[in-house]
């Protein structure tokens, strides 16, 4: 993803910026903590840029359960920085997705390893854990 300001504005308001983590971006990561932080607050201030790979292995265990393997990873930047390969956040781990069929949308369970996660704060400003389970419904792409 890539925004820019629009006009003669020079910044974009943190609620337009860019970021990562949630379940439908970096699983293992709460919602909205991957990006460039505010050093004295700690806030994540978001970016201009991101690059976001995810990818998954699915395995039918009956009609409506689905096992998923994932893989994903990502960096938030601003505009003029480039992307560091040390500064990927990376999320792996398994999910039980059981596809709800009177809304036709998949409830998942999601249990998460965060190998590379240095840096980053969860919602409570706590170092994010090793170790996440989550819940979501709706398809992660």
């Amino acid at each position: 993803q890539y925004i820019r300001p629009y006009s003669d504005t020079t910044y974009i308001p943190l609620f337009e910026r860019i970021y990562l983590g949630g379940e439908y971006s970096i699983r293992g990561f709460d919602l909205r903590t991957v990006g460039p932080r505010d050093e004295a607050s700690g806030l994540v201030l978001g970016g201009t840029k991101s690059i976001l790979l995810s990818a998954e292995y699915l395995i039918t265990l009956a009609q409506p359960v689905r096992l998923v393997l994932f893989y994903d990873t990502g960096q938030v930047q601003e505009t003029g920085v480039n992307f560091n390969s040390g500064d990927f956040k990376t999320s792996t781990g398994a999910e039980v997705r059981f596809l709800m069929p009177v809304m036709n949308v998949p409830m998942r369970l999601i249990f998460a390893y965060n190998p590379q996660r240095s840096g980053v704060l969860d919602n409570n400003f706590r170092p994010e854990g090793r170790f996440n389970f989550r819940f979501a419904v709706g398809a992660p792409f």
